[in-house]
């Protein structure tokens, strides 16, 4: 009997989710819990826990499955299979996550950085199908992304490509330590960057704001999420930093573009769902900064799987195996 089933897990710093996939991209059943981040044992444990629960529930068996894909937000050294190094998994150095995954479950594993999940999932189902030059930026806590360049998914030389949150804007903030730590576009852009810059403006602005009463004594207390629905409401100063922000968003984008001439650029992620304040003047900057064929031939539309497209990416990259993922 043919295998039926693809296991996937998308792993996470806060959030790993795991899902028995069919052939075609169905989900037949799917788990998500907070990240276990007590180290690799234990995450690696949460993790095929959560397989076998899956697989249970869907009335499955390990006999029908075709392998396991994963997505690691990771730098993953894939000669020997290993998680070199992820930042936002404590411990997680030199780990042989492919091996151990192996080992527990006799599966064939294929491991892919987690923007290059994502890409996979988008252009195989989603905002992608049918285009064989994708980007996708992935906008949340961080940004990142992947490609899709002339129909084959791009790793680069270190498996990073698409790592896209680096790009250096302002050469004035190459010496700022949060730019350095973070990344200079995602320092100014993602999640954390967003409540910053708020919280600037509501330092400098004597006028009344939505944002005033929701963090009453502590501008720490301001998120992305709280500006976007300020936004929404109509209001002045969280309107303004929605705006500078997808300008910012457009500033990288339009590099992308330029250097990959794309024919779609996907927007996803926590803030990227915020597609309906963000996409218009993220158009306006590519249109007016990008090389122009190419800013003229780029549609940039938002994800249409969500969080679910790491899940459906890491189950492609076993279709696109066979199966037989030591050749990654």
């Amino acid at each position: 009997m043919a295998p039926a089933y693809i296991l996937a897990a998308d792993i996470g710093g806060t959030k790993t989710a795991t899902a028995v996939i069919s052939s075609s991209g169905e989900i037949l059943q799917m788990s998500k819990a907070p990240t276990d981040r007590g180290g690799p044992p234990a995450l690696i444990e949460q993790i095929i826990a959560m397989l076998q629960e899956d697989l249970t529930r869907a009335e499955g068996d390990l006999a029908d499955v075709l392998g396991l894909g994963v997505g690691v937000p990771a730098v993953i050294d894939a000669e020997h299979r290993v998680v070199v190094w992820a930042p936002n998994l404590p411990g997680w150095e030199n780990v042989p996550l492919h091996d151990e995954l192996v080992a527990r479950l006799n599966l064939p594993v294929c491991m892919e950085y987690d923007g290059h999940a994502a890409v996979l999932g988008e252009w195989w189902l989603g905002a992608g199908r049918g285009y064989r030059n994708v980007v996708f930026v992935i906008v949340g806590t961080g940004i990142g992304g992947g490609m899709i360049l002339d129909g084959r998914l791009y790793r680069g030389a270190s498996r990073l490509a698409g790592a896209a949150g680096w790009l250096v804007l302002d050469t004035q903030r190459v010496s700022d330590k949060v730019a350095r730590q973070l990344g200079h576009w995602e320092s100014l852009a993602a999640g954390p960057g967003i409540a910053r810059l708020a919280a600037e403006k509501l330092q400098q602005s004597g006028e009344p704001s939505i944002l005033c009463q929701q963090i009453s004594d502590s501008y720490e207390k301001l998120t992305a999420q709280m500006v976007f629905d300020a936004a929404r409401q109509g209001d002045a100063l969280a309107c303004e930093v929605i705006r500078h922000i997808g300008e910012v968003l457009g500033v990288g984008i339009a590099n992308i573009v330029s250097l990959t001439n794309p024919e779609v650029v996907i927007v996803g992620g926590g803030v990227g769902t915020q597609a309906d304040l963000l996409i218009e003047p993220i158009r306006e900057v590519v249109l007016h900064n990008a090389q122009p064929v190419s800013a003229k031939a780029v549609q940039i539309v938002p994800s249409q799987l969500g969080e679910n497209a790491g899940l459906l990416g890491a189950a492609k990259a076993v279709l696109l195996h066979g199966g037989c993922c030591d050749d990654q």
